[in-house]
């Protein structure tokens, strides 16, 4: 199975989200990045309303993967607003998705999780699994810390995997 992370990350929170689960799974990542960042305030304020980002380029194609793995900060309690752009531009047909997430809040981020999930069922990706990492944002979260709870999602779903 060709594994493939994607994912937005902002204060590196997502980022080291991704590169452990590139360590458990292999593959390839790739960083979706905005063409311009916008404060904190806007960012949130443009999540809140679903809104897209503008994105530089996306030069890769998913359907030379059987597993893609989409990671989001929360913003607003919504997805981000690259990781939107990206969900309305790919498609995911016959591709399993496994979505994380990272957030300063420690309450499970259904709504979250919901909205990813309708936009890559309608795109013909099945959402496997998803998880989360409570992150602090004045303190980014380290390969350590994303370690353990990385390893056990994986591991849970070890069986897509192979």
């Amino acid at each position: 199975m060709k594994n493939l992370v994607v994912y937005y990350s902002r204060s590196k929170n997502t980022e080291t989200a991704a590169q452990e689960i590139l360590k458990a799974v292999g593959g390839d990542a790739k960083k979706i990045e905005l063409i311009k960042d916008c404060s904190f305030a806007g960012a949130a304020f443009k999540a809140l309303f679903g809104l897209k980002g503008k994105v530089k380029s996306i030069d890769f194609n998913v359907k030379d993967y059987d597993n893609i793995f989409i990671g989001s900060p929360v913003w607003a309690g919504k997805s981000s607003t690259p990781i939107n752009t990206f969900l309305s531009d790919v498609d995911l047909a016959g591709k399993n998705v496994f979505v994380f997430i990272t957030q300063a809040d420690g309450k499970t981020p259904y709504p979250v999780y919901k909205s990813i999930a309708e936009r890559v069922e309608s795109k013909g990706g099945k959402v496997i699994d998803s998880f989360f990492i409570k992150t602090d944002m004045k303190n980014p979260l380290t390969p350590a810390q994303a370690a353990e709870p990385v390893s056990e999602w994986i591991n849970k779903n070890s069986v897509y995997l192979q």
